[in-house]
Parts: C-alpha cells; structure tokens; sequence
C-alpha cells in the first residue's frame, strides 16, 4: 500500500484515461470554475482510488513475496531481489489493472473517436490484449503452453464470470428461497451471460463495441415482442450505448422526466413535499449529474440504500449488499414482490364467497 507505484497511482489518480485527464485538469486549468469542478469529481474518486490499492497490494502481497524468495534462492542478493520482484509486480498489476501509461493504451483509445465511443473500456480491453498475445503465442509454440492456457481461460471467462456475476446480482440467488423463481432465474442468467459477452466484445475496440450494440438493440426488439403493448421507439435508445457517455447522460434525462409522464407519480410528488423521498428530488439530482458530472444522485442513491438497508425488515445479507452498494431491486426484489397484496379483483371474488357462506348459513339457523 505504501510502494512508490501505489502512492503515485493514488496521488495522480493513474487509474483510467478518463481519471487522469481530469487530475491533470484539476492541475493546470487556468479557469477557476472548471478548476473546482475537476477538483471536486478527482475527489469524489477518494473510495475508488483506496479500494484499487487495496486490491492491487492484497493481490500483490503474496506475488512479490513468493517472487522474492525465489530471486533469493537463484541467488540475488536480498536487496536484489527485493527490487527485481518490486518491479515485476509493478508490470503485472499495470498490464492486469486498469491503467492510463501510454504503453497501455491502444491507437484506438487514444484517438478522438475512442475517447468518446471506448470510454471506461481500458480493463476489458487489456484483458482482450493478454488472451490475443496468449492465444498468438500458444498457435506459435512461443513460451510455456500452460501458461498460455491459463491466461486464456481466465481473462476471457473465468475473472469475466467472476465480475459480471457480482455486478449482476447473481450471488443473491444463493441466498434467496429454495422456490426461486424460475422466470427471474433465467435473466439473471441471461443478463450475466450478456454482460461477458458484451465486456468481450468491448474489448475488442470500436468494431466490437458496434456489433455489441447491435446485439443488445435486436435482444430489446425481441424483448418487447413478447409484451402485450410493445413500444419499439424506446428500443432506439439502446443504439446509444455506441458511445457510454452520451448514453449515461440521455439515460440520465429520461429517468429525471419518467415521474412527469404519471398523474399519481405527480400528485405523490405534491403530496410529499419537502420529504427526502420525494420522487422530484430524484428528478432533479438526475438532472444534476447529467449535466454537471457532479454525481447527485448517486449520492441520494447511497441514502436511499442506507435507509432501507437499516430500517426495512431484511435479512442480514440482504442489508450487507445494500450498503455496499446493489440495487434494492436486485438484492431486495423477492421481499417485495412477496409482500404485494391480492389484486382488488381477487379480494372482491374472496369477499363474495364468504358472504354468500355467511348468509347461507344464517338462513338455515333462522329456519332452524
């Protein structure tokens, strides 16, 4: 944690093109807004920045013991060793982790084109990198065929599986019921799959990501198909995730407008005030970060997540992943949908029959 490396990748914020440029901005932008804001957003990457470390120097910490001790054994000096295994966990963790050295970053990355349309893809990318030279290598007899291998399958399925079934929510079903349902089993399946397909595709460049876009737009068409009311126009905006930061921010827009489009989601907004779970305060906040960068909702978000995670009858793992931030949808989803009361339909045709069994049964003691 207090390596030369780590301490420069936290005090530069050298962790992505996109982090960099705004540290670099923060630094040397002669006009005093557009410096502030920089400095606020470099700011808001403080638990980000800590959690890299920490994974990059728990990661690391037996890789360059181990290295260590070998370059000992082949005879090296301790000092020796010392910084030869210093400098090979350095390379590593720079070509496994996301990084924005020159040497790390692809002609596409860096173009005005990549910037705009391969934004937060630097990770995959690399990835992408290593299984292609692993893959070349092991075609070509160059270097030890098991370790080829091994690059293969883990950078290209098993680390993918591994963050798109965190990102997805997929643990929750080992926690949930034994009666899961089947239906939510298969998207979360589904959407797990999509994303390691899509991270692959990503990290391919800007070819890949346009047949990545192409993929999802047909997978919604074919989604909204099964509806009883298909609405097909809102399927368009899965062609903006051609570029993601346009697609954030149009995203952003139609999330701050949906309370809008409902009469009671209106008259609810009235209703509650000044109250933090006012739905306008999200609106707002929406708006906020797409405009601003400044990430208000996210924030609101994480209050959002606090509260329910400490007041809301959850199990204890239930409120563990809220806190560290999942979704209430994905995390709390079955406790809410089990807790939805009978439809008034329903009740009614309950109410019916136990009336009809009341006044048969009165009529037989007055006969009686």
């Amino acid at each position: 944690m207090n390596s030369d490396f780590l301490k420069d990748r936290r005090q530069g914020l050298k962790l992505n093109i996109s982090e960099s440029e705004i540290a670099d901005a923060a630094a040397t932008s002669k006009n005093k807004a557009k410096a502030v804001m920089a400095y606020i957003i470099e700011k808001g990457y403080l638990p980000t920045k800590f959690a890299d470390s920490f994974a990059i120097a728990s990661g690391g910490a037996t890789f360059y013991r181990n290295r260590l001790n070998r370059y000992i054994k082949e005879g090296m000096t301790e000092a020796e060793a010392k910084d030869k295994a210093m400098m090979d966990f350095r390379e590593i963790a720079e070509e496994s982790q996301q990084s924005s050295r020159p040497d790390r970053i692809s002609q596409q990355q860096a173009s005005p084109m990549g910037r705009l349309l391969l934004a937060f893809a630097n990770t995959p990318m690399q990835y992408t990198r290593l299984s292609k030279r692993a893959f070349q290598d092991l075609i070509a007899g160059r270097g030890d065929r098991k370790t080829n291998i091994s690059k293969i399958v883990y950078y290209m399925a098993v680390q993918n599986l591994i963050f798109n079934s965190l990102q997805s929510g997929l643990f929750a079903l080992g926690f949930g019921d034994d009666e899961e349902d089947d239906e939510k089993k298969e998207k979360m399946y589904l959407r797990t799959a999509n994303g390691m397909a899509d991270s692959i595709l990503r990290g391919l460049g800007i070819g890949g990501q346009a047949v990545s876009v192409a993929k999802n737009f047909l997978m919604d068409l074919y989604e909204r198909s099964g509806r009883d009311r298909p609405d097909y126009v809102d399927s368009v905006y899965k062609l903006l995730q051609f570029s993601p930061p346009i697609s954030s921010k149009i995203s952003r827009l139609r999330q701050a407008a949906y309370p809008f489009d409902s009469k009671k989601r209106r008259q609810e907004m009235i209703d509650k005030g000044f109250s933090i779970d006012n739905p306008a305060y999200e609106s707002v906040s929406k708006v906020i970060s797409a405009t601003t960068n400044l990430p208000a909702d996210r924030v609101l978000l994480k209050y959002k997540n606090i509260e329910t995670a400490l007041t809301e009858d959850l199990q204890t793992w239930q409120k563990i992943a809220m806190l560290l931030g999942w979704p209430e949808w994905q995390i709390a989803g079955d406790k809410k949908e089990g807790e939805k009361p009978k439809s008034n339909r329903k009740n009614k045709r309950v109410q019916k029959r136990t009336g009809s069994r009341l006044q048969s049964r009165t009529s037989r003691l007055q006969k009686q």
